[in-house]
């Protein structure tokens, strides 16, 4: 098998593509780095591998993620509106 150049999702997000249609991207998933949705949002994926690597126990101390990596919350900020379908 071929050496295929691969990213990580930097975070579960939601991502539009240029045709319309939406693709959910779940964190730490690799993709091929010349995807269309890749190419079309690279701030979204990062080549370092430790955004889709897994573990048992305590997290290896090379998994500490740099100070400015994303992070995703599950609840909306006082005053801030989730978009909700009911």
């Amino acid at each position: 098998m071929a050496n295929i150049p691969v990213v990580y999702a930097l975070a579960t997000a939601v991502l539009s593509t240029h045709e319309g249609s939406q693709v959910v991207v779940q964190h730490g998933t690799h993709w091929p780095a010349d995807d269309p949705l890749v190419r079309e949002h690279p701030e979204a994926f990062t080549t370092d591998p430790r955004y889709g690597m897994s573990w048992t126990g305590e997290p290896p101390r090379y998994m500490a993620l740099p100070r400015d990596a994303p992070v995703e919350t599950a609840t909306a900020d006082p005053g801030e509106r989730r978009n909700v379908r009911r």
